[in-house]
């Protein structure tokens, strides 16, 4: 199996260092037609393929990479092709979960470097999202998948039915998207862009609620500090309360997910990630002057349960839980949610101790500690 990572090239052109694309066609054919030239190539160069697909038409899916020459069943029985329906992902219960979808994404390309593949190829349609609430709530999970692939090697392509979407959600996929497919043709979806007055807002509010505090931090000083109007503030956030709350969501405020894209970055196994991830956990507490973890300060600061940011807290912190307790389960640990709470409990107190100390030494040590875990956990025994 290939270990070296090649060029991918998708509608006659080479992707560079970006890999979330968006293919925009006119119907599952022309989706075909465009991407099965990629899928071989994937095969041709030891890629791993996952394919996300209508379920009508999983087994014309199937029928057609037969066609191309691909051993479906080898591959299948080798892992290095899945094809599962929405059914099975996004819209898993019923309902489409951007935050379940983005654990199960990442999960998806965890496994594929402990299989031992370089790089998974992943495509998924999208034709099950209808515009309007959902439609909101997949371009942000496009958003966060965008974010967490600038450093990983993996390949993401996201196919959009042109005949089901309206031209308001085209645009903001696009937008979100740093390459795009258009009339069959691979081009840079992203214009020059200057920052906004609802990002000014945001920064200036992320430096503030770091230097200050966030109960300390009035509305007035963020208006000033952004160079914006009242009535620009308040168009953008009805209260305090909204800009804390897309303070919180901001992919500029999750540092955890560059801190996974650096700890992934190199392919490692997955055991050897969590190892990496305490390290690139003391590169960012260096560089960011020991300002320490949003999610854990504004949770001492705010202490109302009803506080709607009390939410956004909670499934952030558990969103970093996952990532360990994916990385041990892959590695085949026994007790993976135990042993990934440990790992999430020693790199919360590194981060909190080198807050108060000013210093990453912490991070080093709980390194150490997370090392002693990983060799005395128990493992769950080989698979027969």
């Amino acid at each position: 199996m290939p270990t070296s990572l090649r060029t991918v090239r998708l509608a006659g052109e080479e992707l560079d260092e970006h890999r979330h694309v968006v293919a925009l066609v006119e119907g599952p054919h022309e989706a075909e037609e465009l991407l099965l030239p990629f899928i071989v190539e994937g095969f041709e160069q030891g890629d791993r393929a996952f394919h996300i697909v209508d379920p009508e038409l999983r087994d014309q899916h199937v029928e057609r990479l037969r066609e191309s020459g691909i051993d479906v069943e080898a591959a299948m029985a080798a892992h290095e092709l899945e094809v599962q329906t929405w059914a099975d992902s996004y819209v898993r219960g019923g309902r489409f979960d951007g935050t379940a979808q983005f654990d199960f994404l990442r999960s998806v390309l965890v496994e594929g470097r402990s299989l031992g593949y370089p790089r998974t190829r992943l495509i998924g349609s999208t034709e099950w999202a209808a515009d309007g609430a959902t439609a909101q709530e997949l371009v942000r999970y496009e958003a966060r998948v965008d974010e967490f692939l600038n450093t990983v090697p993996d390949v993401v392509v996201c196919t959009y039915d042109l005949t089901r979407h309206s031209a308001r959600i085209i645009a903001e996929v696009m937008g979100v998207h740093p390459v795009a497919v258009v009339g069959g043709l691979l081009r840079t979806s992203r214009g020059p862009t200057r920052e906004t007055a609802r990002d000014r807002l945001l920064t200036a509010a992320s430096k503030l609620f770091h230097d200050a505090g966030i109960q300390a931090t009035g509305v007035d000083s963020i208006i000033e500090a952004a160079g914006v109007a009242k009535a620009t503030f308040y168009r953008h956030f009805p209260s305090k309360d909204d800009l804390v709350l897309a303070w919180l969501r901001d992919p500029r405020t999750r540092w955890f997910e560059r801190a996974q894209a650096q700890a992934s970055a190199t392919g490692a196994e997955p055991r050897d990630e969590v190892l990496l991830f305490f390290d690139a956990v003391a590169e960012w507490l260096e560089s960011e002057k020991y300002r320490g973890c949003p999610y854990l300060n504004s949770s001492v600061e705010i202490t109302d349960p009803a506080h709607p940011a009390r939410l956004v807290i909670r499934e952030t912190l558990d969103e970093i839980g996952g990532y360990f307790r994916t990385l041990v389960d892959a590695a085949g640990y026994a007790e993976p949610d135990l042993l990934g709470m440990e790992l999430h409990a020693l790199m919360a107190g590194a981060i909190s101790l080198a807050v108060a100390r000013q210093t990453s030494a912490f991070a080093v040590t709980a390194k150490e500690a997370a090392r002693q875990l990983l060799v005395e956990a128990p493992r769950r025994p080989p698979a027969t």
